[in-house]
């Protein structure tokens, strides 16, 4: 079991990568992304590393590659599965 919902990013070279750890988010910032100045990618960065070296929170910085992933526009959007839609209406009154 991962330990995040899998996300998909789509790099420059137009490769894409399953992501669903921290380990793997770390991996992922070391491919091409369009800007690695931006804020919010040098954020991600920050602590992803802090995440791997056991000092921040994996979900914070989970969180912060998949905010950075999006404002660059790297992330795949993907379509939610039919459980998705059963927890749905399940959930609702």
């Amino acid at each position: 079991m991962t330990a995040f919902m899998p996300v998909t990013v789509r790099f420059c070279d137009n490769k894409t990568m399953l992501v669903s750890s921290v380990a793997g988010a770390a991996e992922a910032l070391r491919h091409q992304w369009p800007d690695k100045t931006a804020p919010g990618y040098l954020e991600a960065s920050r602590l992803v590393t802090l995440a791997v070296d056991g000092i921040c929170c994996q979900r914070i910085a989970f969180d912060a590659f998949t905010r950075a992933a999006k404002q660059q526009n790297i992330l795949v959007d993907r379509p939610k599965s039919r459980a998705h839609d059963w927890l749905d209406a399940v959930a609702s009154p």
